[in-house]
């Protein structure tokens, strides 16, 4: 009997947004008292259903949920051709929030793993995707770009 080879899972964003095709919920916002927000990892991913996104209230859905989808490559802003530039500057300019690995469903297929390695997945936790009131230092790492001054 010949086997159909599978194809290689899809290169995950870990900054999607829930309107994504194939997007899966990886993980939660949290408060943890001294830490500020945090993700909390779920032991596998969860496909984005309109009943999780209603659940999020009165909340944007990538403002509570960290979510993941195929990374989009040159069809987005981020992707210079052949790297995530937010990878890239999630890595560099921001400080480790934990010591080690977290656990995380999606790390043999994300993206900003196989670019930047562990340095990623320390400061990954401390990621949100969509911020209400970003401090300059969050929109500069989000955008790249500084704010124009007065």
């Amino acid at each position: 009997m010949t086997e159909i080879p599978k194809e290689p899972p899809a290169i995950a964003c870990p900054s999607a947004q829930p309107d994504w095709d194939g997007a899966q919920v990886f993980g939660v916002q949290t408060v943890a008292p001294g830490q500020g927000r945090r993700v909390g990892y779920l032991t596998a991913p969860v496909p984005v259903t309109p009943e999780l996104l209603a659940a999020t209230g009165n909340a944007q859905p990538a403002e509570v949920l960290r979510i993941a989808a195929p990374c989009m490559g040159t069809g987005c802003q981020h992707f210079d051709g052949s790297s995530c530039r937010l990878a890239t500057r999630v890595a560099t300019m921001m400080e480790p929030v934990v010591a080690g690995l977290p656990r995380c469903a999606i790390r043999p297929v994300c993206r900003w793993f196989r670019q930047e390695g562990k340095a990623a997945c320390l400061r990954c936790p401390q990621i949100v995707t969509t911020m209400r009131d970003p401090t300059e230092h969050e929109r500069l790492v989000a955008t790249g770009v500084a704010a124009a001054a007065d």
